[in-house]
């Protein structure tokens, strides 16, 4: 027997293999396996390195004699598969550096470059690519090839001749005119020549530029570095974060003249529904949102809103009373002031509370001088700031008006750990001493007397017990906070903090949010004075400063908070997802948001600490673009401003702009896979595509259904003949642009007639009776947003087509087979359960043959979606809108959307049967020919 050969193996005994044989495949077919054969087995290597090779002890005994030397040797053999064993089962599951990255910041393939790899990871990678020899690539024995040599010669040229420019412009101010010092003694003659005069030791200070007011403002002027980069866009106080984790805006083309990040780079559709709803939390930096101050007298003030179109209930009556106290925030519409009050866009008015001067002057509470944040979207900005600045001047007195756009920057972040993450990365700053009477304070005003028992925690205290507060809907809706926090860098990185676990704790939280000490003890926030955030902004220390801190700081403790330290001031307030919507009926208050104010050079230290906080889940905040913004207001049900207003001026704009992206990428698109428009079959004979099929066509909506001539001539496809132009041409171009880029580029004039109608004035129109008051605007060509849920199968996607049911008088058997696809039942939860096709149900001893009849009944009563049986699309005299955002819904479940409809071709059948019939349309992709019921709701 060889020495740990495979002599030494029993005859029953194989030698094991690393690698299997491939079966063989019979002869009757090159891809077709025997029908005995087995699947291959892809975890073959790793059993095939746990299994040891063994030998019996039968060989070893002969006789009833134990031959020694073979026993040893046998042995020696096991031990050694033993030991080679352990070794191969190591192997077989040992995972790499590169794999122990998790799986959101994985690539395709591995990557070779250490650098790439965490720093927890990088020794342990350079080590494996040691033993392997994998081949590294390091920046130093890279060569550069001819064009980078060049540009690095030329960057070394440039560098030494601004260093050279450099020292001749500090020589030049060496040897400028020296500023004498007027209050020095006159030079007496009898001093010798050499003596020199008194020089000042500080520059000549000049005078600090008066703010313009009524001007728009300047973005602030970047590094030089980054200069010619925001020639054309402007950067947010988070780019360079963005930048490394995100797709943003092209370079050529950006978004509302910021450049925005529109979705992170890594997975996220799945991970921000579960972080926004299960646990975690999604940050947005919102500082691209426009914000405008007003100052003035009150009662101004409040003509001026009034003029806007703010409700006369929250300017006057007892429902807004805490909000013009300073208490709350205010999210309503703001409307054009000319007929017919066009739509301008939704908007947040936050108060200042009354300075101390006109409350200790006991002014009356309409002279009083107050300050109003106006915070709008950026798309609908310049026709905001036109509207109020018209307004401002007429006031009597006037209103002066300011643009606070790079100014005051802002945070959005919502979820179960919003609360938690904040509370981790704002830090209250301590508490001043009180000044005495009559002390002046940095704004010029004197020290607010406020008349609070002793008991009332302050509002810094109040912020740090809303530790365990995982839902912010439960505090009063909109409330508002304002404090001073510390630089968030003292405190970097955050660690956890300390959540309540008993029961006295959980208790303790549920009465602070009842009583809600906040009102009792009203100051004046700074964000609102602009002297203020400059010093806020300036007073930060360099990093080197911090740093040098921490080092002398204790181990394992942050550095403690000293006198002079900047004090950040900061608005904190909440707000719902159904806020702007009106708050419909069915919408729960899980979709609560955390919104943060602050100086506009303050936001990249808080939004660092924001991010890198551990939360109590084991987690760390996500960061969000402008799609995660529209995936949660979808999932939640309401619409987005401006995706679904397309009656105002900012949503038309969004909707061309919507309409050549979806042009482009049909255009890239082979003939061969890409919609025939004009082939399109909607059922019942009818052929084309009703309008543009990349577009919500509500330039066709509007006009009506074309002449049988036009229609034609309108349903060929725009862009074979853009194609034909140009091949008659033979790829000719004017002017550097081609025909394509020409139709491109000139995009259809917004209807002056479209309008939009908020939910509240829609949802009140409808559900009034016909003796109500006449509408004040024309109902033909206003718009209202409405949320579908398909009752059946399928999703809807944007551009898809909305139909009312056909009427009963003109096509009574089309309009039966409609509703013949209704469910049989009402869910009890419309929106969380997806209704099902039922039929009443049989009783337990029903006869065989009646159990044969129903399960019949339920298999070839209703004809699926696509069968001949199916019912036709209703025809064009029947379409009442389109879908502006639509998808498979995570929250919900099943398929819905965010559509528009115009208020006057579904007001009669809705005033009629409001939860029946009224309320159901009909749903068709464009491109496609099936349509799908659903259920529509105002919102």
């Amino acid at each position: 027997m060889a020495h740990g050969g495979p002599s030494a193996l029993t005859p029953g005994q194989l030698p094991s293999k690393k690698r299997k044989d491939v079966p063989s495949l019979p002869s009757n077919g090159p891809n077709k396996r025997p029908k005995n054969s087995h699947r291959p087995d892809h975890r073959a290597k790793q059993r095939d390195a746990r299994t040891l090779a063994t030998q019996t002890t039968g060989k070893a005994f002969k006789n009833g004699e134990l031959d020694l030397d073979k026993f040893v040797r046998a042995r020696e053999y096991e031990i050694r598969a033993l030991e080679e064993g352990l070794t191969r089962s190591k192997k077989a599951l040992n995972r790499r550096a590169f794999q122990q990255v998790p799986k959101d910041l994985r690539r395709r393939t591995a990557s070779h470059n250490v650098k790439k790899v965490p720093k927890r990871l990088r020794e342990r990678a350079k080590k494996e690519m040691a033993e392997d020899n994998t081949p590294t690539v390091t920046a130093n024995k890279r060569k550069p090839t001819r064009h980078m040599r060049l540009r690095l010669e030329t960057a070394k040229r440039l560098r030494a001749l601004g260093a050279k420019k450099k020292a001749e412009k500090e020589k030049a101010k060496a040897e400028s005119v020296t500023v004498i010092d007027p209050n020095a003694p006159p030079a007496d003659k009898k001093k010798p020549d050499d003596a020199k005069p008194a020089q000042s030791s500080t520059a000549v200070k000049s005078r600090p530029p008066k703010v313009k007011k009524a001007a728009l403002a300047s973005p602030p002027v970047p590094k030089a570095k980054f200069r010619k980069r925001q020639i054309y866009k402007s950067w947010l106080p988070t780019h360079l974060f963005h930048a490394k984790r995100a797709h943003m805006t092209p370079p050529s083309t950006p978004m509302w003249r910021f450049c925005i990040p529109l979705s992170p780079t890594a997975k996220s559709y799945r991970p921000t529904h579960r972080a926004s709803h299960e646990r975690g939390a999604v940050a947005w930096d919102m500082s691209y949102m426009s914000t405008i101050g007003l100052q003035g007298r009150l009662d101004s003030i409040l003509g001026l809103l009034k003029a806007l179109g703010v409700a006369s209930e929250a300017l006057n009556g007892r429902q807004g009373e805490k909000w013009r106290a300073g208490a709350r925030v205010l999210e309503t519409f703001v409307y054009m002031r000319v007929q017919p009050h066009e739509l301008i866009a939704p908007v947040t008015l936050v108060w200042c509370v009354p300075s101390a001067d006109s409350v200790s002057k006991s002014v009356e509470e309409e002279k009083q001088k107050r300050k109003l944040l106006v915070r709008v979207h950026p798309s609908a900005f310049y026709q905001l700031w036109e509207e109020v600045l018209r307004l401002g001047k007429v006031s009597k007195p006037q209103v002066s008006v300011e643009d606070l756009r790079f100014d005051i920057g802002s945070i959005d972040i919502t979820g179960p750990g919003a609360t938690e993450a904040l509370l981790g990365a704002l830090w209250p700053s301590p508490e001043p001493p009180e000044p005495a009477s009559g002390q002046a304070q940095p704004d010029g005003g004197e020290a607010m007397q406020i008349d609070s028992e002793p008991n009332t925690p302050t509002v810094g205290q109040t912020w740090t017990a809303l530790a365990g507060l995982n839902n912010p809907a439960m505090l009063p809706r909109s409330a508002l906070l304002s404090l001073d926090v510390q630089d968030p860098r003292l405190h970097h990185p955050p660690r956890t903090i300390n959540l309540p676990k008993t029961d006295a704790e959980q208790h303790k939280l549920l009465e602070l949010i009842a009583s809600w000490p906040v009102e009792v003890a009203l100051r004046p926030s700074q964000v609102f004075d602009r002297k203020a955030r400059l010093i806020a902004s300036a007073a930060l220390p360099s990093q080197k400063a911090i740093n040098r801190r921490k080092s002398l700081a204790l181990p394992g403790q942050y550095p403690e908070a000293l006198a002079k330290d900047p004090r950040i001031p900061v608005l904190l307030y909440t707000s719902t997802a159904s806020a702007h919507a009106g708050r419909s009926r069915d919408t729960s208050p899980a979709s609560s948001t955390w919104t943060l104010l602050a100086p506009w050079k303050c936001i990249q230290p808080i939004w660092y600490s924001i991010m890198y906080y551990p939360l109590s889940t084991g987690q760390q905040p996500r960061f969000g673009g402008l799609s995660q913004r529209r995936q949660l207001a979808f999932e939640a049900g309401v619409p987005m401003f401006p995706v679904d207003f397309p009656g105002t001026k900012a949503g038309w704009e969004w909707e061309m702009q919507e309409r050549r992206r979806r042009e482009e990428e049909w255009r890239r698109k082979p003939k061969g896979k890409r919609v025939s428009w004009e082939k399109v079959e909607l059922g019942g004979g009818k052929k084309g595509e009703m309008g543009v099929g990349w577009a919500c066509d509500w330039e066709r909506l509007l006009a009506g259904s074309p002449a049988p001539e036009a229609a034609v001539e309108k349903g060929q496809d725009a862009a074979e003949n853009a194609e034909q132009a140009n091949a008659a041409q033979g790829s000719k171009k004017d002017n550097g642009e081609d025909t394509a880029a020409k139709q491109l580029k000139s995009a259809p004039l917004r209807p002056t007639e479209l309008t939009q109608l908020p939910a509240a004035q829609a949802r009140a129109l409808l559900e009034a009776s016909d003796t109500a008051l006449p509408p004040p605007r024309n109902l033909v060509t206003t718009l209202t947003t409405v949320r579908l849920a398909l009752l059946t199968r399928g999703v809807s996607q944007a551009c898809a087509r909305i139909y009312r049911l056909p009427s009963a008088i003109s096509n009574v058997k089309l309009r039966k087979q409609w509703l013949a696809l209704l469910p049989t039942y009402k869910p009890r939860k419309q929106l969380t359960q997806g209704p099902k096709q039922s039929l009443p149900r049989l009783p337990k001893d029903a006869p065989p043959h009646v159990v044969q009849e129903r399960l019949a009944q339920s298999l070839l009563e209703l004809p699926k979606a696509g069968e001949d049986e199916y019912p036709a699309c209703p025809v064009e005299e029947d379409l009442i809108g389109f879908v502006t955002t639509g998808n498979f819904n995570l929250e919900q479940g099943q398929g819905t959307g965010i559509g528009n409809v115009l208020i006057e071709r579904v007001m009669e059948e809705a005033r009629r049967d409001w939860e029946g019939e009224g309320r159901v349309v009909v749903v068709r992709n464009a491109g496609d020919r099936v349509g799908r019921l659903a259920r529509w709701t105002v919102v």
